[in-house]
């Protein structure tokens, strides 16, 4: 969705855009041309998909001279491979300007020690998408913070809510989504949930959130599409975010702010440079603290959690940020 939206972004200035794209992609509009370099959807045939990768990325390093910027969404660390025998990075064969997004842990062992021992290429602009996300990477020079944008106009506003809270994104252990229903339990107040299951994840559901699902008030209702996710949104009371990892960005924060719903959160990740405490929600430590926060959600302004939206994560801005270091990048 970050891609679609700054290329659409970009190409509405007139700029010329090419989206490498997988199987499945839809991107397409005026000055968009959409090229696939892989049969499948990014996250089905993972064995084959890394193969399909390297041919994409190749693609890309050939026909390199016909742009002036490329944008690779990949860190540097996975854009190793051994061909012919020897290890190489394939940043190393670029020679035009390439800023590269940053969209995973930073904090990956193996990948802090590469970095520690590899300097990017000096026509490199690495990008992270959080303060805290940039933080354990903080000695890569030339680095950038972009926050993610959304197009806020997609995100109806409401001031009126229902009494439900609202779990929104994948059932995995890291999300929270136990403690998410801790919450429900202590409170006593409904809490739907609309989410993923990953394979990889199907048996934690089975074994410890699915028993605790009543229908009632634990409420699983599946993954949601775009026009069931804002409804859900932004008729809830608050979204419950009680993330267990450094969560780089949590693009759902943003979107329930813009439909005026309030985030209760824990202090991980880039919580604190989303969520204004006491402003647009409330950051707290634990479960208990969470089901305190509730008693206090009503105080939190609708029209604050859109503003917030507004100021700081809306598409424009993201595409101002980008288009402005595309530009410098030509200049160095």
């Amino acid at each position: 969705m970050i891609v679609a939206e700054l290329a659409h972004g970009l190409a509405a200035r007139g700029h010329q855009i090419t989206v490498f794209c997988s199987g499945e992609s839809t991107i397409e509009g005026k000055n968009i041309t959409r090229t696939e370099t892989s049969p499948y959807p990014t996250f089905d045939h993972v064995e084959e998909n890394r193969i399909w990768e390297k041919k994409q990325l190749f693609s890309v390093i050939e026909r390199q001279n016909e742009f002036d910027v490329i944008h690779l969404n990949y860190e540097p660390a996975v854009l190793n491979f051994e061909i012919e025998g020897k290890k190489i990075n394939l940043l190393d064969l670029f020679s035009v300007p390439v800023v590269l997004t940053f969209h995973n842990s930073t904090n990956v062992p193996e990948h802090l020690e590469y970095y520690k021992n590899n300097l990017l290429p000096p026509n490199n602009f690495p990008v992270f998408i959080s303060e805290n996300h940039r933080s354990p990477l903080s000695f890569i020079s030339n680095s950038k913070v972009i926050y993610n944008g959304i197009d806020v106009e997609r995100f109806p506003f409401s001031a009126e809510k229902e009494n439900y809270l609202l779990f929104l994104g994948r059932i995995t252990p890291t999300k929270g989504i136990l403690e998410a229903i801790s919450v429900s339990e202590k409170t006593n107040l409904p809490l739907i949930i609309a989410a993923n299951i990953d394979s990889s994840d199907r048996e934690f559901y089975e074994k410890e959130v699915k028993p605790r699902i009543d229908g009632e008030l634990i409420r699983y209702v599946g993954e949601a599409d775009f026009s069931q996710k804002v409804e859900y949104l932004k008729k809830a009371s608050c979204l419950l975010f009680p993330i267990l990892w450094d969560e780089p960005f949590g693009l759902v924060m943003v979107e329930s702010l813009a439909c005026g719903t309030p985030v209760i959160a824990f202090k991980k990740g880039s919580v604190p440079e989303i969520i204004q405490d006491g402003i647009n929600g409330f950051i707290v430590e634990n479960v208990d603290e969470m089901a305190k926060a509730i008693e206090e959600i009503r105080t939190i302004s609708a029209i604050e959690c859109r503003k917030s939206v507004e100021r700081k994560f809306s598409v424009e801005r993201m595409v101002d940020e980008y288009e402005n270091l595309f530009k410098s990048a030509l200049l160095k």
